[in-house]
């Protein structure tokens, strides 16, 4: 009974065991790829939040603005306790007019000392203003209160790029270190099992002790590349959580992609002058700088609104008998110093200021595309190139392991030989890192990013 039951349990136990380490291994490897790196960046980086509330903000006063074409009403009151009474005292003019009647006594006529408003006294009214013309004063603030809100996205969209330009950068670099430091360490290993097998030779007489030194001191500087590599693998997660929110992870999942062949730089420079985010900030900021010139221009024209009022509420206001009025206001300034004249001149000088920087702008965009695409098309010859030489490195790396396994070969060979093949392979992740980092700055100056991480 007790053997069936553990014939039951042990396969039960292996499969438990078997879950609990894959799961283990799943929360462990924490693996991390570009497009998740990204948009933890979008969700968790301050300054983008802090730009985007920027945003935010610009949208809100663009509606605060829009009620500038709506009527304003509003409710007010007052209490007022004057130091004394307001009267009129005509007892004077009643004894001239006694004498005129031929009355001996002018108090006859009464007191002729007329309170005309209580020293305390009270009211509350509803007003209306409604401009219907300000010489298109306020239809220029709302395209401006527009554009403003149009630059701050520009602007946001701006600073994402700038930052994922550097998330790029970082991930690859990162994704450069790892990989520099697995070579490292199998350099290391190879090394390690040389220099045994150095000393091995020299304990039976084969080889002399100086053959044992090269491969002593070669393990040395293979173990200082390796430690430096770790540090750089540090280094480069660190910067990845800066930028990502200090999100945990243990290793980067996307790969480098293959340099290929591009389509021309004709091509490259003229989407860059269609779509790149900057060159789109100056035109926006060229339209503002038009609509300064039609805000300058309206004060050259009258402004009239509507207004009413409606007093509902009155506490010994005697003089006012009426409870509402109505009307229309109009103001033109006719002459103010030719201030209107001279800024209207500074708003057209800051249009072609805006014109010539947006002129500037798209040279040094063209100069910025050449110099990414000739940047792209260095490193794809550079890897090529470096992939027909790793053929030849890994030939002389094993015929100098054999001559020297035989006794004619050299330590100092093997370990060149080594050192040659490592090289050539950090040459290579070196090419393919410049690569996609250079072409993933320019698929983002292109505003392609999401392009981009979907091609990765």
């Amino acid at each position: 009974m007790l053997t069936h039951l553990n014939l039951v349990l042990k396969p039960t136990v292996k499969k438990i065991t078997f879950l609990l380490v894959f799961i283990t291994a799943s929360i462990t490897a924490q693996e991390l790829s570009l497009k998740e790196a990204y948009s933890l960046m979008l969700s968790k980086n301050g300054d983008l939040n802090a730009s985007q509330e920027e945003v935010n903000a610009k949208q809100e006063e663009q509606k605060a603005v829009q009620g500038l074409g709506y009527p304003s009403l509003s409710v007010s009151a007052t209490y007022l306790n004057l130091d004394n009474d307001i009267e009129v005292d005509l007892n004077e003019q009643r004894t001239m007019v006694s004498g005129l009647l031929g009355v001996a006594d002018p108090s006859v006529l009464g007191d002729w000392n007329f309170t005309l408003q209580d020293k305390n006294l009270g009211f509350a009214s509803a007003d209306i203003n409604w401009p219907i013309f300000a010489g298109g004063k306020i239809n220029a603030a709302n395209k401006a209160s527009k554009i403003k809100y149009e630059l701050s996205e520009n602007h946001h969209k701006i600073k994402t790029n700038a930052l994922t330009i550097q998330l790029i950068d970082y991930y690859f670099k990162l994704k450069l270190a790892k990989e520099a430091e697995d070579l490292r360490q199998k350099v290391y290993e190879t090394i390690q099992l040389h220099n045994d097998h150095a000393t091995k030779l020299f304990e039976n007489g084969i080889i002399p002790e100086v053959e044992t030194l090269n491969a002593k001191v070669a393990l040395s500087n293979a173990k200082r590349e390796l430690l430096a590599a770790h540090k750089d693998v540090s280094l480069a997660t660190t910067a990845i959580k800066n930028l990502i929110g200090d999100a945990t992870f243990n290793t980067t999942s996307t790969d480098f992609i293959s340099p290929l062949i591009q389509p021309s730089l004709n091509e490259f420079q003229q989407e860059m002058i269609q779509e790149n985010e900057q060159l789109k900030f100056l035109e926006k900021n060229e339209k503002l700088a038009e609509v300064g010139i039609k805000v300058e221009n309206s004060e050259y024209f009258p402004k009239i609104a509507l207004f009413g009022k409606h007093t509902f509420w009155k506490n010994n206001l005697s003089l006012l008998k009426t409870k509402w009025l109505v009307g229309v206001g109009a103001s033109w300034e006719l002459f103010n110093g030719f201030e209107r004249e001279h800024k209207i001149k500074a708003a057209k000088h800051k249009v072609l200021q805006v014109q010539e920087l947006e002129k500037q702008a798209k040279l040094n965009l063209l100069t910025y595309t050449e110099k990414l695409y000739n940047e792209l098309e260095k490193q794809r010859e550079q890897y090529n190139s470096l992939e027909a030489d790793l053929a030849l490195a890994e030939k002389l790396k094993y015929m100098r392991t054999r001559a020297f396994e035989e006794g004619t070969g050299t330590s100092l060979e093997v370990i060149d030989a080594t050192l040659q093949l490592t090289q050539i392979k950090l040459f290579k992740m070196k090419a393919l890192y410049h690569y996609n980092t250079t072409y993933g700055e320019l698929m983002v100056s292109l505003n392609k990013t999401e392009n981009f991480l979907n091609q990765i």
